[in-house]
């Protein structure tokens, strides 16, 4: 993976779903970085969408159409936050798992230290 790319949408002019489904389908063509969707652009997607629920299908949608997981990073206080991997149908969650893993370097280096924790330890 080279480099990183940012996106900032006025979600007044601007789809956040076409926007983050059109960065989806970019990354995974070239095979580019990692598509991680912050906790503003998630609240600012579940705004468009009406819902947490309807912004967690799109994410699937996404991830099922482009090939490659979405990861979600959301705040969980002040200076922390928790991301969170939305696979594409058909993965398992060893696939996932291997999968984020090897993201964990990127993932350091966009929001800092970074721990695993399989879903059963939430």
């Amino acid at each position: 993976m080279s480099g990183t790319a940012t996106f900032i949408v006025d979600t007044s002019c601007i789809s956040v779903a076409s926007s983050i489904a059109a960065m989806a389908r970019s990354a995974a063509t070239s095979n580019g970085p990692l598509v991680v969707v912050t906790g503003r652009a998630y609240a600012d997607l579940a705004d468009e969408l009406g819902s947490d629920e309807a912004a967690a299908r799109h994410l699937f949608h996404v991830a099922t159409n482009s090939g490659h997981p979405i990861a979600v990073n959301l705040p969980t206080g002040t200076d922390t936050s928790r991301t969170i991997f939305i696979s594409p149908r058909g993965w398992s969650e060893d696939r996932l798992a291997g999968w984020a893993a090897g993201r964990h370097a990127e993932l350091e280096a966009a929001f800092g230290p970074a721990t695993i924790v399989n879903e059963e330890d939430l």
